[in-house]
């Protein structure tokens, strides 16, 4: 063990996909270093480290299948991972503040509650917002599977539902939904003639079309929504405490519901699920650019390739996954989960060079920088996958074969080392 004149204050905002990585590495790298540890018990006790992840929920929730967990109720379940079924997490060194994060300074996070969080290094691993139901509204495991639980009663007794916005999510929920629910009327409204905007060939996006097609989804596209009036609203709550910092924390769905589009067509929904994009947590970062470029812009915060904020002023503030603009347009959870490590393991290093000189780890981007498009894979119901490479769209039939039957969820427990000890060998 080594020694300092004081503990080391390390804070985590945000306890998902990034920000456990982040904490996993830190974990084995200043906790578990110990010749003799093999994984299978807790590391030892180090009272030179403290470690504080702030979120406002108490699990880790895989938002990869949230789409396929509408539909699925047995799938849905399985979503949610409590963090007291990560052992590890209970080292005396870690702390778990399930809090909301209102203000991120240079030097401290501030919660909802006034309470101050000092760290000396930080991880931010906020990720991006979107409305509930995709954005998961609960805080609890018990009030997300409450949430469900209303989710899967109205889906089954909907004879009609339609999906607003066609991007990613948007194409995955109605794909799921009408594979799951096949007799039931899936209407997929997008403002542009093709869904899924972005660094995308058109190729990519008519095989898209063409699989939304074939499970019979009913596709308006070229039109907006312009009006609407909804005869139930209970699970719309615009003003919910604290949802001008956290949009997830409001309801979307909407039931019993009339469309009006830009042409004038009026399309009746028995639920209706707005899946219209989603927002940064810039309002949240409180940070001053020493330079004319702002920290925060619609990329993302600027980073370096070592993953800490690009101005010289926050080498100790790291930034990962979706709210970092190495995350280019495609936010993916592999890149949160890959960046989350790299900025661990960073401030591991600097931590134990105690101020000198360091070599850091380097986060490269995911794919061709020349390329003028983006790697992107959409998992449209459980028999069907699109995916494009820099290269082109990859044949259906290999598609199918490189993707997850249970969309990654497997991957992403292990990787957590849920019910275990985190390993230096796995």
């Amino acid at each position: 063990m080594y020694l300092v004149n004081k503990p080391v204050h390390i804070a985590i905002a945000g306890g998902n996909y990034g920000g456990l990585s982040a904490l996993k590495s830190l974990y084995l790298s200043l906790l578990a270093t110990n010749p003799d540890y093999d994984g299978t018990s807790q590391a030892p006790a180090n009272p030179n480290v403290k470690i504080t992840l702030i979120d406002r929920r108490d699990g880790f929730v895989h938002y990869l299948g949230m789409t396929r967990g509408l539909s699925q109720p047995d799938y849905a379940r399985k979503l949610w991972v409590p963090y007291t079924e990560m052992p590890w997490l209970q080292h005396s060194s870690i702390t778990i503040k399930q809090n909301i994060i209102s203000r991120i300074t240079a030097t401290h996070v501030e919660l909802v509650d006034s309470e101050h969080v000092e760290f000396d290094y930080l991880v931010m691993a906020l990720g991006q917002s979107r409305n509930a139901p995709i954005g998961v509204s609960a805080s609890t495991h018990s009030e997300y599977l409450s949430a469900m639980d209303k989710y899967h009663d109205v889906i089954l007794n909907a004879q009609s539902v339609a999906v607003v916005g066609g991007g990613a999510v948007g194409t995955e929920l109605a794909a799921d939904l009408k594979t799951d629910y096949p007799d039931k009327q899936v209407t997929l409204i997008h403002s542009r003639e093709l869904p899924v905007p972005g660094p995308f060939m058109d190729e990519f996006r008519h095989e898209v079309v063409k699989v939304l097609n074939k499970l019979g989804v009913q596709t308006i596209f070229g039109q907006r929504v312009v009006e609407e009036s909804v005869s139930v609203e209970d699970f719309s709550l615009a003003h919910v405490k604290h949802a001008n910092l956290l949009p997830e924390l409001i309801e979307s769905v909407k039931r019993d519901a009339t469309l009006v589009t830009s042409s004038g067509a009026k399309v009746h929904a028995d639920v209706v699920f707005n899946c219209m994009g989603s927002r940064n947590k810039s309002p949240l970062v409180d940070l001053a650019s020493s330079s004319d470029a702002p920290v925060f812009s619609t990329a993302g915060i600027r980073v370096n390739k070592n993953l800490q904020i690009d101005d010289p002023q926050y080498p100790h503030i790291f930034a990962v996954g979706d709210v970092s603009n190495r995350a280019a347009v495609a936010k993916f959870a592999g890149a949160a989960v890959k960046s989350g490590s790299v900025a661990g393991s960073n401030i591991a290093k600097m931590v134990l060079a105690k101020g000198g000189d360091v070599e850091l780890g380097e986060m490269g981007r995911r794919g061709n920088a020349a390329s003028a498009y983006s790697r992107i894979k959409l998992v449209l119901g459980e028999h069907h996958t699109v995916i494009q490479s820099e290269s082109g769209v990859v044949p259906p039939e290999m598609a199918s074969r490189m993707s997850a039957p249970d969309i990654k969820l497997g991957k992403a427990l292990k990787n957590l080392a849920v019910g275990k000890f985190p390993s230096h060998s796995r």
